[in-house]
């Protein structure tokens, strides 16, 4: 593909964007966590282990088998994330393993190897991208400090700086889909396509971005062009989907089988999953909507200055470039805001649960560095400078600056969320007669800024305890005292948390699990059969509780009191 007419020829960086570049290098290196901090990169930890110390892909042996992204084919777990980031992440964890006898098991060796396999397949890769984007921005004609500037905020005001830090996908493919657009822009296509395969292998959602990035490939290769991406493509997909046939016997995402989630102890068996449909109340769609754009996990009310980017490239597309600002080749801006659109939709209407927890929409990571080059295009029709005037560039600062600080608010613990008032927070979403609110908002501040900065530990008892507490949520949801409505209507709230915990209960029972939770379950069962007015049920549920656990006197007390 021809570069652009009069489009400049690629020249050596200028100093600002290259002094940027390398502050991003050594917010990588520095912050960069030293251990998994979350079920999904647990299980890719435990992928990569189980490859590289016992060639297989099941984690059933592995030191992170205790956590809850995991999936169950054939009497074997594994991880439910897409297999390729973990098969590649596998050849330099088995060279540091038969080297130097690095292993995820050893508690002393998890630091440095967790720290090296993140940098290396998260960090690198957004690094690459960040690299490109700046390429492309020069070749729209802007000025070196309107780059380094774009640049700065494209990491550090977005959540590509929390999901940098973590050994998760959503950096990994944010950085590859920008290795692609370089790549179509200097009319590589076939490489185009390989960076493109991989980032839809690492994070699906990617797949918006590489469909839609089919659109430049045509508009400025054609169709030949269109069969060198997608033969470029062919390698990573194919490896994705002949593993996935091995294991699930067909096509489809291992986290998107249901039934694969099936098992005693499932996290998901009393949470929603992602990707797999969902009943919806009336209203509860247009409520997502608000909260994952500018409510307590939007994207916007997060980082505004993504939305001033996005404004930005729209009015930029109604527009000719003037002075020094050039166009980039046709179709490249609109494929990027045809991807992102494409991942805001699915997550928007596919997901219940903002990300579950972890800061923001974390999916939304993979479109992020995009929004440098649609800025970028909106400083390129008034000549490729950044604006002049004191009153914009003060509210620019002053949105930046906020973008910057939610992002940094990330990077502590990209796992938890931040909730900034009681009511949204663990205890205040279903609060009980026991729950006593902070006296002031710098009280309950203080209390979230202390949970944030605690990273859980991966073992059975942590992942049994995680259990409980789910148990225990789903107690406050359906028994809940209310002066404002009647017996009736609670006896009704009672009978449907029985209907949601009997499938938990009986997988517990089937498979005879020895979780400590087993025990939890059939005696929050035998509660909501109580409640429900269902005596016998509630009787058979305590007495099994009481035999599974003697020692417990919870159980006990309730059957004396039935």
């Amino acid at each position: 593909m021809d570069a652009p007419q009069g489009s400049p020829t690629d020249q050596p960086r200028p100093l600002a964007p290259r002094l940027m570049l390398g502050l991003i290098a050594l917010a990588l290196v520095l912050f960069t966590k030293d251990g998994p901090g979350s079920w999904g990169d647990a299980s890719r930890l435990a992928t990569m282990e189980s490859i590289a110390e016992r060639g297989t892909l099941a984690i059933d042996d592995s030191a992170y088998f205790w956590q809850g992204d995991k999936v169950r084919f054939d009497g074997h777990y594994y991880s439910h994330q897409p297999p390729v980031p973990s098969i590649l992440g596998a050849l330099p964890y088995a060279a540091l393993h038969h080297a130097a006898g690095i292993s995820a098991g050893n508690p002393q060796h998890v630091g440095l190897l967790y720290r090296l396999l993140t940098l290396l397949l998260v960090g690198l890769p957004i690094l690459l991208g960040l690299f490109e984007v700046d390429r492309l921005l020069g070749k729209q004609g802007l000025s070196s400090p309107a780059r380094a500037a774009l640049l700065g905020v494209a990491y550090f005001g977005t959540h590509l700086a929390p999901y940098s830090l973590v050994l998760a996908p959503h950096g990994t493919a944010a950085g590859l889909c920008c290795l692609g657009l370089g790549a179509i822009e200097r009319g590589r296509l076939g490489l185009a396509g390989l960076f493109l395969a991989l980032a839809t292998t690492s994070d699906l959602a990617a797949v918006f971005c590489a469909v839609a990035f089919t659109l430049p490939v045509f508009l400025n290769g054609g169709v030949r062009g269109v069969l060198g991406y997608a033969a470029g493509a062919l390698p990573p997909l194919a490896l994705h989907f002949a593993v996935n046939y091995q294991i699930a016997g067909d096509l489809v995402p291992f986290g998107m089988h249901a039934e694969a989630f099936r098992y005693a102890g499932s996290p998901f068996l009393l949470m929603s999953l992602t990707g797999v449909e969902q009943a919806a109340v009336p209203g509860e769609q247009a409520a997502y909507l608000r909260g994952a754009t500018i409510g307590a996990s939007g994207l916007f009310s997060h980082h505004p200055i993504l939305l001033i980017a996005v404004v930005g490239g729209l009015f930029a597309s109604l527009g000719k470039t003037r002075g020094a600002g050039r166009a980039l080749p046709r179709g490249l801006l609109i494929a990027t805001a045809l991807g992102a659109l494409g991942i805001a939709y699915y997550f928007l209407t596919r997901s219940r649960n903002f990300g579950g927890s972890a800061f923001g929409m974390r999916w939304f990571t993979v479109f992020c560095p995009f929004a440098a080059l649609w800025a970028g295009a909106a400083l390129a029709r008034r000549g490729g400078t950044l604006p002049r005037g004191a009153i914009t560039r003060g509210g620019l600062i002053v949105i930046t600056l906020w973008s910057v600080a939610a992002a940094g608010l990330g990077a502590v613990n990209p796992w938890i969320k931040f909730n900034y008032t009681y009511a949204l927070s663990p205890e205040g979403r279903l609060p009980i007669a026991s729950d006593t609110p902070p006296q002031s908002w710098r009280g309950h501040l203080g209390k979230e800024w202390r949970r944030i900065q605690h990273r859980a530990t991966f073992d059975r008892t942590e992942y049994d305890q995680n259990f409980s507490r789910m148990l225990d949520l789903l107690r406050r949801a359906y028994l809940r005292p209310s002066a404002e409505v009647g017996e009736q209507r609670r006896m009704e709230w009672a009978a449907e948390g029985a209907r949601l915990l009997e499938p938990v209960v009986d997988l517990f029972d089937l498979e005879n699990s020895t979780l400590a939770s087993r025990p939890r379950a059939h005696f929050w069962l035998g509660k909501l059969y109580a409640a429900a007015g269902n005596r016998v049920r509630a009787e058979q549920s305590l007495r099994t509780a009481i035999r599974l656990d003697p020692t417990w006197p919870v159980p006990r007390t309730a059957l004396e009191n039935l």
